[in-house]
């Protein structure tokens, strides 16, 4: 009974193995099972994967490179909105120049406006234009008065900056990189540098340092008569503007850019040496009148940036605004012009 017994229970202890190596045979199985599945799977999405890849999800413009490379770099863009004659341009490239650099934003400028065929910027973009397109603009309506609050905008915003923007002091902080950027490309200072050394030898001039020569710009063309209360330059002021450098220096020389040539031989002062320069292209008078040591101002933004490129003294209208003129109502004297020029 007893023999009987150990028997029953040696069997269901072999029974109890049996059944755990079933249990885990099973399992094995299971296991071995949802491989096969998984792993087909898993190179079959892997093939796909690699398969799409190859594939390119957008096409790859210069446009599409530059707008991934503002989002991955978290910086906002200005694009200036460049319209009206050079000088104006001029102001509007140097306030969205200056604001760029005062934020740590990109500076978007299209490589085929009249600007960048002048100057060395090296701030252009072959497909400017299609990228700004959509950008919020900031638009400044009082063109020569410094307007503080047109720069509030958050260096991570995309903007277009444009309209008059005229004032020195938007830009001033940055003079030196702005004349950098706005130096005349070299076949324009070469035909500058031409046109002077044909003067100097032919009134038997030796030596450049030897005279000091005074750019004289005087505008005309659409001011005369104009309903807006812009006072233009009259035979008085050209008298006084000439006797202030003849007072100065010794040996001067007056080199003089106009749109109104005819009136401006008639009335300028026939007791000083002076040559009247028309190349054909303003941008090669600009670069002529620039190559001098000072200068005379009379109206508008083309002789403003004469004188600042230019570096020198300036002598600019004082009265440049009629009374009661819309002129006077937005001009700012002291936001226009620097305070070390001079007023006449």
């Amino acid at each position: 009974m007893k023999h009987d017994l150990e028997t029953m229970t040696e069997k269901a202890k072999q029974l109890k193995y049996l059944a755990q190596c079933g249990l885990i045979l099973f399992l094995v199985c299971c296991i071995l099972s949802l491989t096969d599945i998984i792993s087909p799977v898993s190179i079959k999405r892997k093939s796909t994967a690699e398969t799409i890849s190859q594939v390119p999800l957008y096409i790859e413009s210069t446009v599409t490179k530059h707008y991934y490379s503002l989002i991955e770099n978290r910086k906002g863009s200005i694009c200036p909105i460049l319209q009206g004659g050079l000088g104006n341009r001029l102001f509007q490239f140097s306030t969205a120049f200056a604001a760029a650099r005062a934020k740590n934003m990109n500076l978007i400028i299209p490589s085929d406006t009249e600007i960048s065929m002048v100057f060395e910027i090296n701030e252009t973009f072959n497909e400017a234009r299609q990228l700004c397109k959509g950008f919020r603009k900031i638009l400044d309506k009082a063109s020569p008065t410094f307007h503080k609050n047109l720069m509030n905008f958050s260096s991570h915003d995309n903007i277009q900056l444009g309209y008059g923007l005229q004032s020195w002091k938007y830009f001033h902080m940055y003079d030196k990189q702005l004349k950098k950027q706005l130096t005349f490309r070299k076949h324009i200072q070469h035909e500058a540098k031409q046109t002077i050394d044909k003067i100097l030898q032919r009134r038997n001039i030796t030596s450049r340092k030897s005279v000091n020569l005074v750019g004289v710009h005087i505008r005309r063309g659409d001011k005369v008569g104009n309903d807006d209360g812009f006072n233009i330059a009259t035979p008085e002021y050209l008298s006084r503007s000439v006797n202030y450098y003849t007072k100065k220096y010794e040996a001067v020389l007056f080199l003089v850019i106009s749109d109104g040539m005819s009136w401006s031989k008639k009335n300028m002062p026939s007791h000083v040496p002076v040559e009247y320069i028309s190349l054909g292209k303003r941008e090669l008078d600009m670069a002529t009148a620039v190559a001098c040591d000072h200068t005379i101002m009379t109206i508008g933004t083309f002789g403003w940036w004469i004188g600042f490129l230019t570096g020198g003294e300036v002598v600019f209208v004082k009265d440049s605004a009629a009374k009661g003129s819309r002129f006077e109502r937005i001009l700012n004297f002291e936001d226009h012009y620097y305070p070390h020029w001079v007023g006449l």
